[in-house]
Parts: structure tokens; C-alpha cells; sequence
């Protein structure tokens, strides 16, 4: 071993992950990897091995893959139906049977802003407060309009001038205008109240 390294520039501490997806040479020895693997769902007809990234409606064929479909399938993964997308090596950036990679915190993370926005939406239509664009305003600005108009927010209320609101603000609505916004929230009143 310590030949080929003088030789020829080996390195004896290469494995098969760090020359998967290239023409190896005589010199690699048997080995065994890990590869992060994500369910998806096929937007179309998808055979194995096909390179695939995130399209509308599930995972397909597009300019900017980020991985394979199973390659050890069969036959053909039909449109809507599950398969394991194989991501490619070397492109995650965590890997302990749990991975992170870009493209898919990308996708993870507006799946989680739609989620939390449709909760924050239900919770505005169904509770005594302006609607969900008026408290994303006041909670955003933290201060809007004037005189009767006034809308603020501090430790304890969220006020409304001008506009009826009343009642509890639990802590998960909190938690999912954290989500929304991107931004932790150093002040997170329990009421709602106004000046009507």
C-alpha cells in the first residue's frame, strides 16, 4: 500500500463516496457508503437511475437536479406515485442517518411558512381581531397610524385603534409568526385589545 502511495500520489484514506459517479480506477478497494434518500412523489413518469429535482407537483425532470431515482427499481415510477429520490454524494451537508442539503431545507421550509400561515389565518378569521393582514402588519411594523387608527404592539397587547379586538393570544400563535416571518419575536403579547 505505502508503494502505491509514493507511486502514484494514492490516498489510503479515500473511500468509495469520495469517487462514486466517476470511471474508478484498479486501485479501489471494496468499501461501503451511506446516501441520503428522500420519499418523493413523481410529478410524471420517472424511470430509475433518472436525474430529478423538485418540479411543480412532487419531484421530476428539470434544470437543476438533486439526485436519482431509485436505481434499484424494476420498471418505471408512474405520476403520484412514492419512490426513494437518491441524492447525490457529496452534496448534503450533514449525514448521521439524518441529513441536511440546501434544496430540500429550501423546500422543507416553505412547506412549513404555508402550514403556519394557514394556522395564522384560521386563528385570525376565528378570533376577535382584525384580519390576518392587519396583525401581520402591526406585528411586523410594531407601530402604524395615528390618532384613532393607532395599532401597536408591546409586552402585553396587541392594540387595535379604531377596530374591535378582544381575547387570549396563545403562545403557539407565536411560534408560528416566528415561522412566517423568519424572525424571533422578543415581544409576544398575550391579549388582544382596542380602543372602540
Amino acid at each position: 500500500m505505502n508503494r502505491r502511495i509514493i507511486l502514484e500520489g494514492g490516498d489510503p484514506k479515500r473511500d468509495a463516496l469520495a469517487t462514486l459517479g466517476t470511471i474508478i480506477d484498479e486501485f479501489e478497494k471494496r468499501d461501503a457508503i451511506h446516501l441520503a434518500v428522500e420519499p418523493a412523489i413523481a410529478a410524471h413518469s420517472l424511470r430509475p437511475g433518472e436525474h430529478v429535482g423538485f418540479v411543480e407537483g412532487g419531484v421530476g425532470i428539470c434544470d437543476a437536479p438533486v439526485g436519482i431515482v431509485d436505481p434499484f427499481l424494476k420498471s418505471e415510477v408512474r405520476k403520484g406515485e412514492r419512490f426513494w429520490l437518491v441524492v447525490y454524494p457529496r452534496t448534503i451537508t450533514s449525514l448521521r442517518h439524518v441529513w441536511t442539503h440546501p434544496a430540500f431545507e429550501e423546500e422543507a421550509t416553505k412547506q412549513q411558512k404555508k402550514d403556519s400561515e394557514a394556522w395564522l389565518r384560521e386563528f385570525c378569521r376565528s378570533a376577535d381581531c382584525p384580519g390576518y393582514d392587519v396583525v401581520m402588519e402591526v406585528i411586523a411594523k410594531g407601530n402604524i397610524g395615528d390618532g384613532y387608527d393607532h395599532c401597536y404592539l408591546d409586552d402585553e397587547y396587541i392594540h387595535f385603534g379604531g377596530r374591535d379586538a378582544h381575547g387570549d393570544i396563545p403562545s403557539e400563535f407565536w411560534d408560528h409568526v416566528e415561522v412566517v416571518t423568519g424572525k424571533k419575536m422578543t415581544q409576544r403579547p398575550k391579549y388582544f385589545s382596542c380602543s372602540c
